[in-house]
């Protein structure tokens, strides 16, 4: 009786493991871009959540989000990428912000990314 041989070629395996490194590669590209987001809206979060800001203005704001950006060592969005807007029932805070990544040769990934947090008028 013939048994069929069973497992991964040699050309399997190569393609497998350039496949996993192109993966590992464009995460090690997004990664770095997304965990700054995340610290951003949690600096908009914290501030929407500070009693000494609530009521001042939007050079209060931004001299508060300019210190908590320079504490996470976030260099893609600053001061300048800050919004406010006044709603009913208090103050929205936004950023926007566009990150823009080399990857290979002349291929770039363009992020854009959008955060925002409300305040309440009366916590």
């Amino acid at each position: 009786m013939i048994r069929r041989q069973r497992g991964l070629t040699m050309t399997g395996l190569l393609f497998f493991a350039l496949l996993l490194g192109f993966i590992a590669y464009t995460a090690s590209r997004l990664v770095p871009a997304y965990l700054d987001y995340w610290a951003v809206k949690k600096a908009l979060f914290d501030m929407s959540q500070d009693s000494a800001l609530l009521g001042s203005g939007l050079d209060a704001y931004r001299d508060a989000f300019e210190k908590r950006l320079h504490v996470s060592g976030i260099t893609d969005v600053g001061p300048k990428d800050l919004e406010m807007e006044k709603v009913k029932d208090g103050v929205l805070l936004k950023a926007s912000w566009t990150v823009r990544k080399s990857f290979i040769g002349p291929v770039n990934l363009c992020l854009d990314f959008k955060a925002d947090s409300a305040t309440a008028a009366n916590p």
